[in-house]
């Protein structure tokens, strides 16, 4: 890195180094919300590669791998901090629904639409390839881009894209109780665990949900709740009593509905987000490209992988280009694909009406959450 050099007063020396200022940065930015998003998006790309059998990795690192399984739980719960966080800074109304939903579809669609052609593409190119040709299904890649995919009993071309279609039920159900979530959110806790409560092991007639039973966001409402507490409590939203009884009843519904290890998850983000906010330039990068890094990661490890698997490479080798291969392929997808439709999202505006007192609440929308998942605007 290039430094700067000014005059130092009382010495003979006429320069000395001075070290650059640090790149600037959003106010608005929430730097663990960030960090926690990288952070995230690695340990999937970590269990994904460590799992299949084109890296025949040792069972020590599998089983470490399997950490990797709670980055979805990380994304569904930055999603319920960041956008409602999000929302409160646009001083958002219900009326303004339909133009979030609009803004949530041009930011989260372009990279989903990138990744389906490329899924697609690769099959097309293997079905030559082996004399066996790929008919595309335009149902299936409807339902893809429609995020109904169960609700139309068509596979999901990428396994990862299920969280998308919890996701954006989520964006649908945050932009319908935001108007009432800082003065209810005890009774919406207990809705949420209510409903993880009744669907699992299984209240529900799962087998007539239409939108399967991996994919309906009753389970996971929980998870969304402690990030919708958090965003309370960290805004002065909520004093201190009311967040406690809103993580108590989630974290109960979690700890007796889902494996042990979801509440010491949500736990210690709550701890990540409230007390860990430093910048680190690693976690930076990788924040940024997490949602891209998401989609992209599967497609690599099935339809890359193979072709060094024949060299025989050890598995750390294989391991090493998976995860180059990876990180190259979402940096080159957000520089020209996620970026742009950041931007474009950002002048997709909510009707303006006149500013609130609070200083803090003026501030541009800069927060992005998506399962990325959940990079979640």
């Amino acid at each position: 890195m290039s430094e700067a050099v000014t005059p130092v007063a009382g010495t003979n020396d006429p320069v000395a180094p001075v070290a650059a200022p640090p790149p600037k940065r959003s106010g608005n930015r929430i730097e663990s919300i960030h960090n926690l998003r990288g952070l995230a998006s690695l340990a999937v790309l970590f269990d994904h590669l460590v799992a299949t059998p084109y890296v025949a990795a040792p069972a020590a690192v599998a089983a470490i791998g399997i950490l990797g399984n709670y980055g979805v739980t990380v994304f569904f719960f930055i999603s319920g901090f960041v956008l409602p966080y999000s929302l409160q800074k646009s001083n958002y109304r219900i009326q303004d629904f339909p133009m979030f939903i609009a803004r949530r579809f041009v930011r989260v669609d372009p990279p989903f639409f990138v990744v389906v052609a490329l899924t697609l593409l690769l099959n097309v190119l293997l079905g030559v390839m082996k004399n066996t040709p790929y008919h595309i299904d335009w149902l299936q890649v409807f339902a893809h881009v429609a995020y109904i995919a169960p609700l139309l009993h068509k596979p999901w071309l990428l396994s990862v894209f299920w969280t998308l279609c919890t996701e954006f039920q989520f964006y649908i159900t945050i932009g319908l109780i935001f108007p009432i979530l800082a003065r209810y959110p005890i009774p919406i806790a207990i809705a949420c665990a209510a409903c993880m409560w009744l669907y699992i092991p299984g209240y529900f007639p799962t087998d007539r949900l239409p939108l399967g039973q991996r994919e309906i966001i009753f389970a996971y409402l929980p998870s969304f709740m402690v990030g919708m507490a958090t965003f309370l409590y960290r805004e002065k939203l909520a004093k201190f009593p009311t967040f406690a009884v809103a993580i108590a009843i989630s974290v109960v519904a979690l700890f007796f509905k889902a494996p042990l290890d979801i509440s010491i998850v949500a736990l210690v983000t709550i701890v990540i987000v409230n007390f860990a906010s430093f910048y680190n330039s690693v976690l930076d990068f990788f924040g940024k490209i997490s949602y891209s890094l998401y989609l992209i990661h599967l497609l690599v490890i099935v339809g890359v992988l193979p072709v060094f698997h024949r060299l025989a490479l050890p598995w750390y080798v294989m391991m090493a280009l998976g995860a180059g291969i990876s990180i190259g392929a979402a940096t080159l997808i957000y520089r020209f694909v996620e970026g742009p439709a950041l931007t474009m999202s950002k002048r997709l505006r909510l009707k303006p009406r006149p500013a609130p007192s609070n200083k803090a609440n003026q501030a541009a929308l800069e927060l992005d959450a998506i399962p990325q998942v959940g990079k979640a605007n």
